[in-house]
């Protein structure tokens, strides 16, 4: 079945197929080898009862959808029937949770029709079958947002770690991460003009995705306006796996941002506010990536001046605005918006002040070309 399925994979991909995924021959042999291993090992246990029987049907299904989200999230060597429904849910453009219910269901499928052919009888196939059929690929859906992140995020330190021995070179790029009210903006566009390099916020890139093709109305209602709703919906989904062809308008929005940010990025010598410009450029050595928060008062102060509004109003405004921008950013990237661990500075414009905040990021700039 392995080997079929594999061949499956070569006839769907053709030249596409990646060699290095021959190797789903052997990772077949030890799978098997490691699901007899565990059947020995747990030959002993058993179910007192259909409510404990069940139990294990839920348990098992855990435990499958679990290591599944291990195994294809670092998109390195797949089981073949991983590697299949990965295949099929790109060609098909359809999300890969869907894809992954429709192939166990057919698979039980092939084993009652099967075994009525051959034995006439059903053998193997109970209820218990059918719900871990669906079960796994539900399970997947709600797991890998928490997981997925935490995998990707230990890889990255460890590139990322293993980039940075060798790195040589100054930074040339700084991204800005902002709380509305904080100053982020001011901030980048005064430091940009201290440095004497680009200055990249969200009008320079709205222009640009507009003349790339996207309608500027769309641009302008689309950035950064996912709700905790959409996002939830999203998840369910499973669009955000493997699917990289399954695009919604919000995936094309952010694609073209991102797009014209490593363009800007190839070229050097530039300030990007906003737009995820810090992991979007994770793999640049010469970035400096700082995050600006601010306290509310200082925060709803400015917002109200900018805006015409009330403090009341403001503040209501800088909530809703900050909880659009972390849902977009948590679920683009697979990290937290503002977690300090992920800056190289993280600043509060509000004890600092705006032009002392520039000071801090231009020095610490000009102290690291200094020491290169």
């Amino acid at each position: 079945m392995h080997i079929t399925m594999i061949i499956a994979q070569v006839f769907i991909l053709k030249k596409d197929f990646p060699k290095a995924q021959y190797s789903q021959i052997l990772v077949g042999f030890v799978f098997g080898f490691f699901i007899d291993a565990s059947m020995y090992l747990t030959q002993s246990v058993t179910a007192p009862n259909y409510a404990v029987q069940i139990l294990y049907v839920v348990i098992g299904s855990l435990l499958v959808s679990i290591g599944i989200i291990f195994e294809v999230t670092p998109k390195l060597l797949y089981l073949a029937g991983d590697g299949l429904m990965i295949t099929v849910a790109r060609v098909l453009k359809r999300p890969f949770g869907q894809i992954k219910i429709a192939f166990d269901v057919t698979l039980v499928s092939f084993s009652l029709i099967a075994g009525w052919l051959l034995l006439h009888k059903i053998v193997g196939v109970r209820e218990g079958t059918l719900i871990s059929a669906i079960l796994v690929g539900f399970t997947i859906g709600k797991l890998n947002p928490v997981i997925s992140p935490l995998i990707l995020r230990f890889l990255e330190r460890r590139e990322r770690r293993e980039r940075h021995k060798d790195k040589v070179q100054g930074y040339n790029i700084i991204t800005i991460g902002r709380e509305l009210g904080s100053g982020g903006r001011e901030i980048g566009q005064k430091l940009a003009k201290k440095l004497g390099w680009k200055f990249i916020d969200k009008e320079f890139i709205k222009d640009a995705v507009v003349k790339s093709g996207l309608p500027g109305e769309f641009v302008e209602n689309k950035d950064q306006q996912m709700t905790s709703g959409e996002k939830l919906l999203r998840y369910i989904s499973m669009d955000n796996i493997f699917n990289d062809e399954n695009l919604s308008d919000d995936d094309r929005l952010f694609i073209a941002q991102s797009k014209i940010i490593k363009d800007a990025a190839s070229k050097g010598n530039c300030v990007i506010v906003g737009r995820c410009a810090d992991a979007v450029l994770d793999d640049c050595d010469n970035c400096f990536n700082i995050f600006i928060s601010a306290d509310k008062d200082f925060a709803k102060k400015r917002v109200a001046k900018e805006f015409n509004m009330t403090e009341d109003e403001a503040a209501d405004y800088i909530t809703k605005t900050n909880h659009l921008r972390s849902n977009h950013y948590n679920y683009y990237t697979g990290r937290t918006w503002g977690d300090p661990s992920r800056y190289d500075m993280y600043i509060k414009s509000s004890s600092l002040g705006i032009d002392r905040a520039v000071d801090a990021v231009y020095n610490a700039v000009k102290q690291k070309k200094g020491a290169n």
